[in-house]
């Protein structure tokens, strides 16, 4: 194992160590999330897991804008480490487990895509809180394509504006999906068997966002509560969350 905490005049130092992985996870970081990409690198180290996080000043705009330094750093990445396959993540991720599997998924690059409503109808969204790249020509064009629409004048988040790469991109890579369970889904929307699990911290200061993280929390304690007193057991026991290759439609009859 080796340590390299590579210093900056104007950031945080980037955190970087490496062990026997057989891929190195990405991430990047700005000053107000030093404390998180800190708590994410203890536990990649906990699981043995080579890491490289990349400081970045932040930019001007909100959230969004900052999530739009994603391909800079990626592109950052594939220059630091040639041969290895990355695995990009958000700083307020968790490993759980052993994910050495995860290399098993297709493509160039993989990532999970969920459905969202664009209108009156709906579409399916690549989603990049988790992303496999791997080092090829195909991923190297992936990269390209979508730095240089997050540094255009289109307006949106990393994933809001990697739609409109991905569908106008004349570039030729391949897109593979991934598995829930190392999909970092949401803590409450997570898969039992889940390995790589996100329990977001954007913006936790702000009124609307904490609060809405509050009632969610607080629903789900009077729910469960609910059902132990109807049932016995409580809502998750009862309506278990969809595993990795479960048949389509199987939560149909599960309440909203």
């Amino acid at each position: 194992m080796t340590t390299d905490f590579r210093q900056s005049h104007t950031v945080p130092a980037d955190i970087v160590q490496h062990f026997a992985s057989p891929f190195v996870v990405i991430g990047f970081f700005t000053p107000d999330y030093t404390q998180a990409a800190l708590d994410f690198a203890s536990n990649l180290t906990e699981q043995k897991i080579s890491h490289h996080l990349y400081s970045r000043p932040k930019i001007a705009g909100n959230w969004s804008s900052q999530t739009r330094q994603k391909p800079s750093v990626l592109s950052k990445a594939r220059n630091d480490y040639p041969d290895d396959i990355l695995i990009l993540m958000d700083v307020d991720c968790r490993v759980r487990g052993n994910i050495d599997d995860i290399v098993e998924c297709p493509g160039d690059i993989a990532l999970r895509t969920k459905k969202t409503s664009v209108g009156s109808r709906n579409a399916l969204k690549p989603c990049t809180r988790v992303m496999i790249v791997r080092p090829t020509p195909g991923s190297a064009a992936f990269i390209a394509a979508w730095q240089a629409v997050c540094e255009s004048s289109l307006s949106g988040s990393a994933e809001a504006v990697l739609m409109i790469s991905m569908s106008d991109s004349p570039d030729y890579y391949t897109v593979g999906t991934m598995p829930l369970r190392y999909a970092g889904m949401e803590l409450h929307d997570a898969p039992t068997d889940a390995l790589i699990v996100h329990d977001s911290i954007r913006d936790p200061t702000r009124p609307a966002w904490a609060l809405r993280r509050g009632g969610q929390k607080y629903f789900r304690i009077v729910r469960d509560a609910a059902f132990r007193v109807a049932t016995g057991k409580s809502y998750e026991e009862n309506y278990p969350k969809r595993s990795p290759g479960a048949k389509p439609g199987k939560q149909e009859n599960r309440p909203q």
